[in-house]
């Protein structure tokens, strides 16, 4: 399938979810690699994960953690791509060749690496809009709604969830939207 738009999913925790990305050719997988996140994975368990799905750029997902660690977690996984917040305080990460950079924004006013991004990322509608207006950068919303309409977005992002038992997990919801928005 095909989008018009860029297709995450962010916070994968089990396989059902990476497959499911995978064979809804999502863009990108991400899995959280901030120890302060609720959607924490472990690394061995990311890594056992991404083994088992083929076609997304994986993506790790940080919040504020030294340079030295994140680049431990990219050669361990390994990482096509990071995420990390606009204010994150240690520019030099942008100097770790091949590899792609999302910028996630969570306040219009902390704008620090925005120029430095591949693309984007936000969960708040009023911040889309506005990086819309301010940037040239795809930018990917989000959290979204089944019912929002994804023909004026650059990218959709789903947040994964966690899982009983294996093969358990419903994603009827992210089904009927993807469906909603494949072009043929």
């Amino acid at each position: 399938m095909n989008y018009s738009f860029v297709l995450k999913f962010s916070a994968i925790r089990n396989l059902s979810d990476a497959r499911y990305a995978a064979g809804f050719w999502a863009d990108f997988i991400g899995f959280n690699f901030n120890p302060e996140h609720p959607a924490y994975i472990d690394p061995a368990k990311a890594k056992e994960i991404s083994g088992w799905i083929n076609g997304p750029i994986t993506v790790g997902e940080f919040g504020h953690q030294p340079t030295e660690w994140i680049k431990d977690f990219i050669a361990a996984i390994p990482l096509q791509a990071i995420q990390i917040p606009s204010d994150y305080p240690l520019p030099e990460i942008f100097n770790t060749p091949n590899l792609k950079f999302i910028i996630e924004v969570s306040d219009i006013n902390k704008k620090d690496h925005i120029a430095k991004a591949d693309m984007l990322i936000c969960s708040d509608p009023a911040i889309y809009h506005a990086l819309k207006i301010s940037t040239d950068h795809p930018v990917i919303y989000e959290n979204i709604q089944v019912d929002t309409d994804a023909s004026v977005l650059d990218g959709v992002a789903f947040v994964g969830g966690t899982e009983d038992k294996p093969g358990t997990r419903n994603q009827s919801e992210w089904t009927d939207f993807l469906e909603k928005w494949a072009i043929e």
